[in-house]
């Protein structure tokens, strides 16, 4: 459930929007194939992995986030 709601964070869209949306508009707006299939990959991994891939992703995108602040 949290990486549902860290994607729909993503997209700025709630989960309820991502779950009843017949066409999945979320998902269909990642156009790198490669990062879908890992998106996929890693929702089938242990929970505990989950949340260790999405606190590097926060922190990563927090600190690109924190750059282009800086860089105007």
């Amino acid at each position: 459930m949290e990486l549902m709601v860290r994607i729909a964070k993503a997209f700025d869209v709630s989960v309820d929007y991502l779950i009843r949306e017949e066409n999945n508009i979320a998902v269909n707006k990642i156009e790198n194939l490669e990062l879908l299939h890992k998106i996929e990959e890693v929702n089938n991994l242990p929970e505990e992995d989950q949340h260790t891939i999405i606190s590097f992703l926060d922190a990563f995108v927090k600190r690109r986030k924190f750059e282009n602040l800086l860089n105007g």
